[in-house]
């Protein structure tokens, strides 16, 4: 007796509603990133393959599908190779939620999730030097209220190297400063992590809630209306920031400073002062190591150019010549 096919659009409704909502327990981001991808998705196949959404089956699952509306992104609406990469996730997120649940479509699915992801170039970053990063925090006006805010914004950005949605989704609860000092933050993916902050951070940020009278859920960091700071509000009032530490720091005009530069900053100053990688990756929330060995790379160059400003010594020559018997060149090394 043949097995009647699985519906698809049913086990799509179910994707979102109960396995990565409930069972992974992702976050409104990644439901709404994993959202667009199968909704384009879908509207590829309407458009280019004439399958409409209700009737969609295991079949117009392919390897060869994929890959056409991988290359349409690109051609047609200018994708960049990162965004096709983060459609194809979620398309490889949902082939693997079909095997879990439906086992015997694994000859199906097979070439989907044998479509590769595209390899990216290395992304370059701006770091901020010791004394650039001095000239930024003490930029903002400490004779006013949003130049006081700023100040212990940038200060508490860059002690936890924190993401910008982490610093304006910060509350008054994640503090402690009695006993220890430390904040907590909340990540990508809802994961949390508990930082050590520096002395003085934590005297200006104590301050801070105590003059503010701030407390519980209140978010530590709130704009003149007395809302959450938005992302967008944090990169205006950094760049003015910017701008006016440029005046006394030349070298920051040519700088291209984001809220995102002082997370790679705080990274790159850990990594100088000797921190181990590792605990680099956990201070910054790193799911994956490789992603933070994009800093031991970045500073394995900046040696590099400081080590080509000196002249090399002179010395022998040690290169290997065919001539010589092996004995012999090791002896003379």
């Amino acid at each position: 007796m043949k097995t009647s096919e699985p519906s698809i659009p049913l086990l799509i409704k179910r994707f979102f509603t109960e396995y990565l909502s409930r069972q992974r327990h992702c976050s409104p981001h990644t439901l709404r990133s994993y959202r667009d991808a199968i909704r384009l998705f879908l509207l590829y196949l309407q458009q280019n393959k004439k399958t409409s959404p209700g009737a969609l089956t295991v079949g117009d699952l392919s390897a060869e599908n994929v890959l056409g509306f991988l290359n349409a992104l690109q051609e047609s609406r200018r994708n960049g190779v990162r965004t096709r990469n983060t459609r194809l996730a979620a398309i490889h997120a949902f082939a693997r939620y079909l095997l879990l649940v439906e086992p015997t479509l694994s000859g199906d699915l097979q070439g989907v999730l044998a479509v590769p992801v595209k390899r990216t170039p290395p992304r370059s970053f701006d770091s901020l030097t010791r004394a650039e990063t001095e000239a930024v925090l003490d930029a903002p006006d400490a004779d006013t209220w949003s130049g006081q805010r700023d100040r212990v914004l940038f200060a508490v950005m860059y002690n936890t190297g924190a993401r910008v949605s982490e610093a304006i989704g910060a509350r008054v609860s994640d503090v402690t400063i009695n006993p220890g000092k430390t904040l907590r933050l909340r990540g990508k993916g809802r994961k949390e992590r508990v930082l050590p902050l520096w002395k003085n951070t934590a005297k200006i940020l104590g301050k801070w809630i105590a003059v503010n009278q701030l407390h519980g859920e209140q978010a530590l960091f709130s704009n003149a209306r007395g809302v959450p700071m938005t992302r967008s509000g944090v990169e205006k009032r950094l760049r003015e920031a910017v701008q006016k530490a440029s005046e006394n720091c030349p070298s920051l005009k040519v700088k291209r400073v984001s809220p995102h530069t002082l997370r790679h900053t705080t990274a790159m100053h850990l990594l100088q002062s000797g921190v181990d990688i590792t605990v680099i990756a956990m201070w910054l929330g790193h799911e994956s190591i490789q992603t933070t060995h994009i800093y031991m790379t970045a500073n394995l160059e900046m040696k590099e150019k400081a080590l080509d400003t000196l002249q090399a010594p002179s010395g022998g020559d040690f290169r290997f010549r065919p001539g010589v018997a092996l004995m012999e060149f090791l002896e003379s090394l």
